[in-house]
């Protein structure tokens, strides 16, 4: 896919002195991992039921267990489903089955993913229609881990949307899905992404790097624009996404 770079835009030295501050205290010119991206948010459109449908207990901490306890989310956007997640096998064996049942508690779908982590699925509505995603974390790693994304679609039923991979996963003010994803000690890749039909199509990424201002501490930061495929869907030209992309909050999080 081609990639045409735009002109960067330098950030002084000043916007970055949290970012050297911190390296500094980590005794190492290299820029620390910004914060990941809440998962799953609280949120208050729909509260939870007083009863929960699911007998299961309530998803958390996974602890240290070969295979984890089975548990189940609940949404609390308009729909309100009840998903339960049960754990079978272990390493790089192990899979996850999770049922969504309605409010009432009737089974309304079933999801199978294998080779996966033992990390629970979220919820999270990634592009703000009002409804969740769920998102099933299937490889965990020291920076970035890969996630699989359902879409919930018309008949309430969901469809496997796509792959992200990143630190965290935030949603911008416009609906775009916003992944943070490490490429080195000193670039990050801030990946913006929509859904089509129910598909996860890549639109722009941000490149954000860190120059060394001589010494092996951070001076400045530049961040640049790529087309991944959809800067067309945006209506923008690249001088123009570099600009909004540029700054969007997620963005600048990880400029500072």
């Amino acid at each position: 896919m081609g990639r045409n770079l735009a002109a960067g835009v330098r950030v002084a030295a000043a916007t970055v002195s949290v970012a050297a501050a911190a390296m500094a205290l980590a005794g190492c010119g290299r820029p620390t991992a910004p914060m990941a991206g809440n998962l799953n948010p609280p949120v208050t459109e729909t509260p939870a039921p007083a009863t929960p449908v699911s007998t299961l207990q309530l998803c958390g901490d996974m602890g240290a267990a070969a295979t984890p306890p089975d548990c189940y989310l609940q949404s609390r956007d308009t729909a309100g489903l009840t998903f339960e997640v049960r754990h079978t096998g272990s390493g790089q064996q192990g899979s996850v089955t999770i049922t969504t049942l309605d409010p009432a508690g009737a089974h309304l779908q079933t999801i199978t993913e294998r080779g996966v982590g033992f990390t629970a699925p979220r919820l999270r509505d990634l592009d703000n229609d009002g409804l969740d995603e769920l998102i099933i974390p299937i490889m965990m790693a020291s920076a970035n881990t890969r996630y699989v994304i359902y879409h919930v679609t018309a008949d309430g039923q969901f469809v496997r949307s796509g792959e992200l991979a990143g630190i965290g996963i935030d949603t911008s003010a416009a609906g775009y899905t916003v992944v943070t994803a490490r490429d080195s000690y000193e670039l990050w890749n801030i990946q913006f992404w929509t859904f089509d039909a129910a598909l996860l199509r890549p639109l722009v990424t941000a490149d954000v790097h860190f120059l060394d201002d001589g010494t092996g501490h951070v001076g400045g930061s530049e961040c640049t624009v790529i087309d991944s495929g959809g800067l067309a869907r945006t209506g923008l030209s690249l001088e123009q996404a570099t600009a909004q992309f540029c700054a969007e909050p997620t963005v600048l999080r990880v400029k500072r």
